[in-house]
């Protein structure tokens, strides 16, 4: 296993035996890891690998069968609610209708976590609204209908969303998985951008194309079977024999022809 290198005073995420079991089936097996803040963390792996379950444990959309996730050194069982969603903000894979609203209205929906049903949606929500449809090349879109955009719009329009929510980690599960390259690159673009320009957010995402999550990710976390099979920067988890331990497949890797980032195929 690759060892990630550690950054800043301490673990902006710290899993201690995150155990989850359907049945007598062990869908995430005990796993122990830490990520520092200011990273984008790529999730790779096969599908049923435990990707999603994790993204949902972080999320706190699912309690583990045993161990203790941590969030800048508190358990997730510890924050309320609210308290937690001004510092986390997660995209599932499969994203809720929004049926009859707007794009300014769905990324409104950020600001829930600053004030409340019952608070007033005041300038500075207006103005978070605003910057983050701009960040997201969404300021002309506003007023149409989120039903009305192509995928690669749509899931701008939920990073918006995200963005206006002033938090310090983003959780996107599969957010290029329906996506042409061009949207592809689009969205990964908006993500490496909000890290590189410094302060303190983090990023972890869900990705099978194990090019784009090189090419996006300062490191990477592989799972197989539920279990933890590789973590560290994206570059050395970019040979073959890691990508063979993760994918059961044999794998060559060339230098990009531009870039030299190395690139995966399938022999």
């Amino acid at each position: 296993m690759v060892a990630d290198g550690a950054a800043g005073a301490g673990p902006l995420w710290a899993l201690e035996g995150l155990c989850v079991r359907i049945g007598e089936r062990q869908i995430l097996a005990p796993l122990t890891l830490e990520l520092q803040a200011g990273r984008v963390y790529g999730l790779i792996g096969p599908n049923g690998s435990g990707k999603s379950t994790l993204m949902k444990i972080l999320a706190r959309q699912l309690a583990p069968a045993a161990g203790v996730a941590r969030f800048e050194g508190r358990a997730l069982v510890d924050w309320r609610g609210r308290a937690f969603s001004r510092k986390v903000a997660y995209m599932p894979q499969f994203t809720p209708p929004t049926e009859g609203m707007s794009v300014r209205e769905l990324v409104a929906l950020g600001r829930y976590p600053w004030h409340g049903a019952l608070g007033r949606f005041g300038a500075a929500d207006a103005a978070a609204v605003e910057g983050a449809l701009a960040r997201c090349g969404l300021s002309a879109f506003g007023g149409r209908m989120v039903d009305t955009l192509s995928g690669g719009e749509r899931q701008r329009a939920w990073l918006a969303l995200m963005l206006a929510q002033g938090t310090r980690c983003l959780l996107l599960d599969e957010p290029t998985s329906a996506l042409d390259i061009a949207h592809q690159m689009d969205v990964l673009s908006i993500v490496r951008e909000l890290v590189a320009e410094g302060g303190d957010m983090t990023v972890i995402v869900v990705l099978h194309d194990i090019n784009l999550a090189a090419r996006t990710c300062d490191a990477l976390v592989a799972l197989k079977g539920g279990r933890l099979v590789a973590h560290g920067p994206a570059r050395e988890l970019m040979a073959p024999e890691t990508l063979k331990s993760i994918y059961d497949l044999d794998m060559g890797v060339l230098p990009h022809p531009v870039s030299g980032a190395p690139l995966g195929f399938v022999l």
